[in-house]
């Protein structure tokens, strides 16, 4: 591989995570549920500390909310696309918006799931 193209693929990575930091910034504007997300985050890591669980049930917990997260901008971008399509009512974009919801319900469920684990029944 020549120096070129290795210094374009090194800067690449940066480029890219550029991108990655603006769209959690845009997720934290536009998404009020990614905002509160964030701050189930934050709650979620005071938790773990003042219950003094092992660096193994943290990152199953944090993981497992990153999940949430993910899901949650993945919801938001569909969104943000399909307003573009169309703001009328459309029965295929009300049904594509609402797998999105459901995307993320199923992994709030996973994490009620999962904190209902480690937090009552103390198995993590």
């Amino acid at each position: 591989m020549d120096r070129e193209r290795l210094k374009e693929g090194f800067f690449h990575i940066f480029k890219a995570a550029g991108y990655s930091l603006a769209g959690l910034r845009t997720g934290v504007r536009l998404s009020l549920a990614f905002r509160q997300e964030c701050g189930v985050f934050i709650a979620l890591i005071v938790l773990l500390a003042a219950c003094g669980k092992p660096l193994t049930t943290w990152l199953i917990a944090l993981g497992a909310w990153l999940l949430v997260m993910m899901a949650e901008l993945i919801n938001t971008a569909i969104e943000e696309a399909l307003n573009l399509i169309t703001r009328d009512y459309n029965i295929a974009v009300k049904n594509a918006k609402d797998m999105a919801s459901a995307a993320v319900f199923l992994m709030l469920a996973l994490n009620a799931a999962l904190w209902f684990c480690i937090f009552i029944l103390g198995l993590f």
